[in-house]
């Protein structure tokens, strides 16, 4: 049974108290045969990045050199290591937990982040630095002041070795600044900003030789625009497929992970199928072999499975959920929300969405459709699925992810109604639903909510499609089951399917077959029950459905009401 590493960061302490590592060791002899340098690499939240910063510094820091065979003794990188492990001053920079409430509190946050990573700095290497040195560092009233001190001290002393930068979160305050304020965000990161002013010292550095290699992660490229021209040097390797596997588990490692787990044959290939639509489908370049999975995600459920040998009360771990639903602030970026409502309701109608990846942002521009969308692909909630010969086609990567998307569009449809403060309602008509196979509670529910939406968005064109989206949204949050929009069964294709996931309670799995009309179109009501029922009694015919504890109901809207609904026959 291999100890599993949730939620741990530091490389030495995932060693040490052997937790099990997928070994990524491999990627630093590829980071070092790149021709530059200087590479960035950006990865959606909770995807090992800050794990994979501390494996290089305990790689290359001069400080861990008596404990390199502990450390690499068994990966790839200790059977085969290059001339420069362990050769290192390592300085490392992590711009998380910046208070952004206000522009003094960034600032101040900003450099107090700085200046951490200068007190550690000092500290190891403190043979290296006189205490005038170091007061001449730490009393530095700036976050560009404080690095260019360091650099211009290590550059005095000829004898000192090189230095390597990592910086971890490069641009998590900055995206927080994005999400709710605009304006400060270009003041921050513009020509005059103390970002750019920050970065613009390594570019001296580097042509100086004080600082030899860096690493830099972050989320998206938006800031990059600020690093860039302060320091044009550095290589965005994040869409490269030489990379592509450098951070996340591909699918045969989730399955030897599983084994290692000790989860029994027997439910293997069911369990491995789950974790699939739940957790994969992340790709960062279309030519890539792999899909990948999110690694916070798969250490959750395998630290859930793990203790009680069963699914997770909740799929979702509540730090993803925290991590995700901070995506929602970016809809009104430029306030553009209506608009992007529009276009993410057509990506979850669709199932794809098709559009040019902006590689690098012009804060100075406009704020564009395309800018946001690829916005979402960089924060791991668009994936590419195929390149086009103008563009890319992009869809949403997994069920995590989906189940987020109607989140969102629950919210927006409830916040004018009665639902907005409570759910209890929508809840006990879904349990009314899966147990009593009576879909009538919930209709109703719906029927209120499109009423009161038709009134405050009359620019909404209802259909099948929004019905769908609608419905999903609401039974979305419940977690006895997962729900698959378009199930593929032999006989067709139902709007929805309610599917029990397993060791939950419910008395039915349930089959919905949606149909859509207008007021103008009530002639053709009578004929398109007949073709709802049909449609309904040849999916029940099919093995998947036909269980007694599958029901199939059909439901007829005309207008924003229920014309009729019925079970179907098998």
């Amino acid at each position: 049974m291999i100890k599993i590493p949730y939620g741990i960061s530091d490389f030495q302490s995932l060693i040490e108290e052997k937790y099990f590592y997928q070994d990524r060791t491999s990627f630093i002899e590829n980071l070092e045969k790149w021709h530059s340098k200087y590479p960035v690499f950006l990865r959606p939240r909770r995807f090992g990045k800050s794990l994979f910063v501390s494996m290089l510094h305990h790689y290359y820091g001069l400080e861990y050199q008596a404990d390199f065979q502990a450390n690499f003794g068994n990966l790839y990188i200790g059977q085969h290591p290059s001339p420069l492990a362990n050769s290192y001053l390592v300085l490392s920079f992590e711009f998380s937990r910046i208070d952004t409430t206000t522009q003094e509190s960034t600032y101040r946050g900003f450099l107090d982040n700085t200046l951490l990573g200068a007190r550690v700095f000092l500290a190891t290497y403190s043979e290296y630095f006189s205490e005038k040195d170091q007061e001449d560092i730490l009393g530095q009233s700036s976050p560009e002041a404080v690095v260019k001190t360091i650099f211009g001290i290590a550059q005095s002393k000829k004898a000192l070795p090189k230095i390597y930068l990592l910086i971890d979160e490069y641009d998590h305050f900055a995206n927080e600044l994005l999400s709710f304020d605009l304006t400060r965000f270009k003041e921050n990161v513009s020509r005059n900003g103390f970002v750019r002013k920050f970065y613009e010292s390594f570019k001296t550095a580097t042509r100086d030789g004080v600082i030899d290699r860096l690493f830099i992660t972050g989320v998206s490229p938006i800031t990059l625009d600020s690093l860039t021209s302060g320091f044009n040097v550095g290589d965005n390797i994040s869409l490269n497929p030489i990379f592509h596997d450098m951070m996340g588990f591909t699918g045969a490692e989730v399955q030897e992970m599983l084994q290692q787990s000790q989860v029994a044959e027997a439910v293997l290939p069911e369990l491995m199928e789950d974790l699939q639509a739940w957790y994969n489908g992340y790709r960062f370049n279309h030519r890539a072999k792999n899909s990948l999975f999110n690694p916070d995600m798969v250490l959750y459920f395998l630290k859930e499975y793990g203790i009680m040998n069963h699914y997770p009360d909740e799929m979702l771990d509540i730090n993803i959920i925290s991590d995700y639903r901070k995506v929602r602030n970016y809809f009104n970026i430029g306030g553009q929300e209506t608009e992007r409502f529009e276009l993410l309701e057509d990506l979850v109608k669709e199932g794809h969405i098709d559009f040019p990846l902006t590689r690098i942002y012009n804060i100075d521009l406009p704020f564009t459709q395309e800018d946001f969308l690829s916005l979402l692909f960089y924060l791991g909630v668009l994936t590419i699925q195929e390149a086009r010969s103008s563009d890319w086609r992009f869809r949403i990567p997994n069920y995590v992810i989906k189940k987020l998307y109607f989140e969102y569009f629950t919210a927006l449809f409830l916040e004018k109604t009665r639902f907005a403060k409570t759910h209890q309602p929508i809840t006990k008509s879904i349990d009314e639903l899966v147990n009593e196979a009576n879909p009538e509670p919930f209709l109703k529910i719906v029927e209120y909510i499109l009423a009161e939406n038709h009134s405050n968005r009359d620019e909404l064109v209802y259909g099948e499609k929004h019905l769908q989206t609608l419905m999903i949204g609401l039974f979305s949050p419940y977690k006895a089951f997962h729900i698959h929009s378009e199930y593929e069964a032999r006989k067709g294709y139902p709007d929805i399917f309610l599917e029990r996931i397993p060791g939950r309670m419910m008395n039915y799995e349930i089959v919905l077959e949606l149909k859509y009309l207008k007021k103008s179109q009530e002639s053709s009501l009578q004929s398109v029950i007949e073709a709802a029922k049909n449609q309904v009694n040849e999916y029940l015919q099919s093995e998947r459905f036909s269980r007694s504890d599958v029901k199939g109901f059909y439901v007829v809207f005309l207008g924003g009401e229920v014309a009729e609904w019925g079970e179907g026959e098998k």
